[in-house]
């Protein structure tokens, strides 16, 4: 595949994507993190991040598996708790250069998932998300080694709780800005969510609303084809005043200022 399945502009990715580069490079970026895909490099890519694609040389070639949101989740589903700084690891470390001893073991594990995806097998979906939980427990492992953020002891009901939450922003950010919202959906105060989002991220429940929807204006912004009203039915605001002055408290920019600046 030349071409990932990619937008050329940040926008919230919706599926979990597998990609091994063959041949060539090209440039990606996820969330603000900029990196440029080399050959015999695997990328690793969540539901909910901000991703675009650009710049694909004349060569530039992956093997690509495109992974629905609900298969993703599945696969988690097996895994004990996964804390939420985990996907905040991974807006950063989503390239992995693969060894001149670990190249064949990734053809043969891609192999593996082709093989299944392909069969008849009864089981066929089940051995699937098996397959993919290796490789997110072998992320993870790799996170618990070298995250500074870890403690000896975790409240893992905070943990469980913050999982949640973020599960939800990905799927209501556009349409429910409001603490409140996810609280209810929690069946917890908005007071204990706010607490409880802090000290596992570090950052409040309303600073990652707003940074999502921050994130998915921009993204909009830089797609030239839509209109600032556009945006704003998009994001689920009264009009183009209330989305610009948002937008503005936020960033310290206008609409247009940071339409413009992205377009020199």
């Amino acid at each position: 595949m030349k071409y990932l399945p990619l937008t050329s502009y940040p926008s919230n990715n919706q599926s979990a994507l597998i990609i091994y580069c063959l041949g060539g490079r090209a440039k990606i970026t996820v969330h603000e993190d900029v990196h440029w895909i080399q050959p015999e490099e695997l990328i690793i890519l969540l539901p909910g991040q901000f991703v675009s694609f650009s710049e694909p040389s004349e060569d530039f070639l992956t093997v690509t598996m495109v992974i629905s949101a609900s298969l993703f989740s599945d696969a988690l589903s097996g895994v004990p708790r996964f804390s939420p700084h985990f996907f905040f690891y991974m807006r950063s470390h989503y390239w992995y250069p693969q060894s001149e001893r670990d190249v064949p073991r990734m053809y043969n594990y891609l192999g593996m998932i082709k093989d299944k995806v392909t069969s008849q097998d009864i089981y066929r979906r089940e051995l699937i998300i098996h397959l993919l939980r290796y490789l997110y427990l072998e992320l993870f492992n790799a996170y618990q080694k070298e995250s500074t953020l870890m403690t000896a002891r975790r409240d893992t009901r905070k943990e469980e709780l913050a999982n949640k939450f973020f599960g939800l922003i990905m799927k209501h950010f556009k349409e429910n800005k409001d603490v409140a919202f996810y609280a209810d959906k929690l069946c917890i105060t908005s007071k204990y969510l706010t607490m409880v989002i802090k000290e596992t991220s570090g950052k409040s429940a309303k600073d990652w609303i707003v940074e999502y929807i921050i994130l998915e204006i921009k993204a909009l912004l830089k797609n030239t084809s839509l209109n600032i009203q556009e945006i704003a039915i998009k994001t689920n605001f009264a009009n183009q005043s209330s989305l610009g002055r948002f937008f503005r408290k936020h960033t310290g920019m206008s609409l247009s200022q940071y339409r413009m600046s992205n377009l020199e």
